[in-house]
This record gives structure tokens, C-alpha cells and sequence, in this order.
């Protein structure tokens, strides 16, 4: 049964504190990981499209203005050139990469609008006439294109790309904007419950992406998952590091420390602190949010959330959009400070 606006809002009230208390039990003794939303079901390989030039995490350099209307550079890994990409187009091929074609509207256009900003700020970033961002359209990475949708969708297709192409339509001059600039409208497939602050993932704190309660993606699929890893794979993971391992296993692991998001900020691996990112990407998990222990002979890692946990949760995006939200009230709620305009 599809929550109402009202009751899923509630829930947020009263999980408030629910990043610190849903994992106090877990904490305890263990460490987890994540990754984004898929189109087609399957795992994606990014939930956001790289940016061909800058850190995303830059201040804006003041430059043109947002020309919504405007087409799409892309570098395009598979074909190994750039691609001018009109708008409507950009918009359906990324959000195919990103969501599957059969879910609410608002959540596909607040996909697509947060797509395009993310494009255009990453434009402002110094992106130039070889691309504002990296993507690949035989993996659907960031951006596909309709051969691939074509062969992907088989006979859905016409019926999938009229429904994006009709949404897309509406959202098509439609910006997320920051002080009068294109935002960095990052987004990520589940969150731990609440989103992560920008400078716990990149380099700079960004007024609108500091994190917001996320409630609902505590019941999406696969929200929680375990993996194993022996000694000898653990010690090859974290040899990136610069950790070489001795000793008893169960002594390499010892205290966390994790942010109000739930995110571990750092945890101490053979005396060593390292930072969550860091673990993460090393031991390949979903999400830096994550729990290890030493048991049975074996590290036990257990992750909640899939991806690095900033901005739009596509999960999050989902509920809200099932209760009753509209693709605006999604992008406002979990990118506070910021104002979608049109034109």
C-alpha cells in the first residue's frame, strides 16, 4: 500500500535520531558498504556520471547562465568522442542509466532535473568543447543512447521511451538552482536513513547538500547486505592502503568512528586510522556505511545504503514521489537552500 505524503513525513519526524540508534547494536563489533540505482534492474556502474574536468566538489566559477534549453556535451568512453546531446534526449538516456523506466513519474523527473543541473554545474566546473561529463553509453554509465536503449528494452521499447520522452518533456527547462547557478545535484541510489554531508565524501562543504533524514530507504530493497571476505582477501584489499596486516585477524580491525548520517568517518585497521571512503572503495563495499567483525574465521562486513550517500536517494526519490510528492518537493526537500526554475 502507497504511504501518503503525510504519514511518510511523520516517519522522518520520529526517525529523526535514527541514524545513530538503528546502528548502536551493530556498531558494536562490526563495520558496511554501497553502489547506485539501475535502469534495467541490474547492478549500475556509477550513480553519477563523472565530470570530464574538476573536482564536483569546486565552488562554481561564475560563467554563462544556466541555458536550460541548451544541448548536453558528452564524452562518450564507448565511441571515445564527444557527443552534442539535445536536451530531451540527455534527459531520457539518463534517466534510463539511472531508474527503472516503470516507476513514478516525480521520481523520474526529479532524476532527469537533477541529471541536467548536475551537467551544467559540472559545465561551470570548466567543462569544455571535449565534454562536461564522462559517461558511457554501451554500459550506461551516466548517459545512454537509443541504440543501446533499443537493445536493452527489446520489444518495451517504444512503449518505455515514449513514457521517459513525455516526461522528460516536462521537466526539459526546468533547473535545480543555487544562487542563481546550476547546483551539484548529485544523487546516489539508498541511503543509511539520512544523507551524507558533502565534505564527509569530497573536498567542500556545500551549503545545500549537509544532509537530510531519509527514512524510507531503510525499507528498500536489499537496504542491508552482508558479504564475507577471508583473511588472505583482506589483506590483498587493504594492501592499497599501505596496511600490511600481522598478527591475529581478529585484532586487525578495532574502534570506529561514524557521522550523524551513520557514514563510518574513520575506523582504526592494524592501528591505523583510515577514513570510511577510503575503506569503502578498497573493499569494494555498497556503502560507507558499514559494520566489520572478525567471526568464524572470516571478516563479516555488513553495509546498509548503495552509494556514497549525497543528495537525491533514488529510493528516497521513490516514496516520496508514491506518497503523493511532486518531482519539485523532492528535489527542495533533499537539497535544502536550492529553487527549481523553468525557462
Amino acid at each position: 500500500m502507497k504511504r501518503t505524503l503525510l504519514s511518510a513525513a511523520a516517519l522522518v519526524v520520529l526517525a529523526g535520531g535514527a541514524p545513530f540508534l538503528c546502528l548502536l547494536p551493530w556498531f558494536s563489533s562490526d563495520t558496511v558498504g554501497d553502489r547506485p540505482a539501475d535502469a534495467a534492474g541490474t547492478a549500475p556502474p556509477a550513480a553519477t556520471a563523472a565530470p570530464r574536468a574538476a573536482d564536483p566538489a569546486v565552488t562554481p566559477a561564475p560563467t554563462e547562465q544556466p541555458a536550460a534549453g541548451q544541448p548536453v556535451l558528452l564524452w562518450d568512453e564507448a565511441t571515445g568522442r564527444t557527443v552534442e546531446v539535445p536536451v530531451r534526449d540527455f534527459l531520457v538516456g539518463a534517466a534510463a542509466c539511472e531508474l527503472p523506466a516503470d516507476w513514478p513519474d516525480a521520481a523520474i523527473q526529479a532524476q532527469m532535473v537533477a541529471s541536467h543541473s548536475y551537467a551544467l554545474y559540472c559545465r561551470d566546473q570548466g567543462g569544455g568543447e571535449d565534454g562536461w561529463l564522462q559517461v558511457n553509453s554501451a554500459t550506461g554509465s551516466g548517459w545512454t543512447d537509443t541504440a543501446a536503449l533499443q537493445a536493452r528494452w527489446g520489444e518495451d521499447y517504444s512503449q518505455n521511451h515514449a513514457r521517459l520522452a513525455e516526461l522528460a518533456d516536462g521537466v526539459a527547462d526546468a533547473l535545480l538552482l543555487y544562487d542563481g547557478r546550476p547546483a551539484m545535484a548529485c544523487y546516489h541510489a539508498v541511503s543509511s536513513g539520512h544523507t551524507e554531508a558533502s565534505q564527509n565524501v569530497w573536498s567542500e562543504a556545500l551549503p545545500y547538500l549537509q544532509g537530510v533524514d531519509s527514512a524510507w530507504d531503510r525499507y528498500a530493497e536489499d537496504f542491508e547486505l552482508t558479504i564475507e571476505y577471508t583473511s588472505d582477501q583482506f589483506t590483498q584489499a587493504v594492501a592499497g592502503l599501505g596496511i600490511r596486516p600481522e598478527g591475529d585477524p581478529a585484532d586487525w580491525v578495532g574502534e570506529s568512528r561514524w557521522d550523524k548520517a551513520g557514514y563510518i568517518r574513520s575506523v582504526e585497521i592494524c592501528g591505523q586510522a583510515v577514513s570510511g571512503t577510503a575503506v569503502r572503495q578498497a573493499l569494494d563495499l555498497r556503502s560507507a556505511c558499514f559494520a566489520i567483525a572478525w567471526r568464524g574465521g572470516q571478516f563479516v562486513i555488513t553495509t546498509r545504503g548503495y552509494g556514497h550517500g549525497v543528495g537525491l536517494s533514488q529510493q528516497g526519490a521513490r516514496a516520496m514521489a508514491e506518497g503523493g510528492a511532486s518531482w519539485r518537493e523532492i528535489l527542495t526537500y533533499y537539497f535544502p537552500g536550492c529553487t527549481v526554475e523553468t525557462g
